[in-house]
């Protein structure tokens, strides 16, 4: 599925839904401004280069700057979903030409990730 073309379409509730549920969870004992924008955004697991990343797709290039600027409570967090001790983060938006620009904590830089793709489960329907 290329993601790109797909997500206004895509039902992301359930997405949003766990989003939040892990926020609540993990992210209580944070200051109130950074649950707020993260309460804008999807947290998502993808693959790159053969290594499971943790993304955070954020509404805007805004929220994503700012998240960029302290990804280290995403760190400790991105550690339960990875097999290596190399957590690696994504903090991404989608730009006005429907490309992806994110944030690589571990090269601590911005890149453009045109054929940025979702792995969805299938539908029961």
């Amino acid at each position: 599925m290329d993601y790109l073309k797909n997500y206004d379409s895509l039902d992301r509730s359930v997405e949003k839904d766990l989003t939040n549920q892990l926020i609540d969870r993990y992210f209580d004992h944070t200051e109130s401004w950074l649950r707020a924008i993260l309460r804008k955004c999807i947290f998502s697991l993808t693959f790159l280069h053969g290594e499971t990343v943790f993304v955070i797709e954020c509404p805007n290039v805004a929220v994503a700057k700012r998240l960029s600027r302290k990804t280290y409570p995403f760190l400790c967090f991105a550690d339960h979903f990875s097999d290596s001790n190399n957590e690696r983060i994504l903090v991404c938006y989608l730009d006005e030409n429907e490309s992806w620009q994110c944030y690589d904590s571990s090269q601590k830089s911005w890149m453009s990730l045109s054929n940025f793709v979702c792995y969805s489960a299938p539908n029961d329907s």
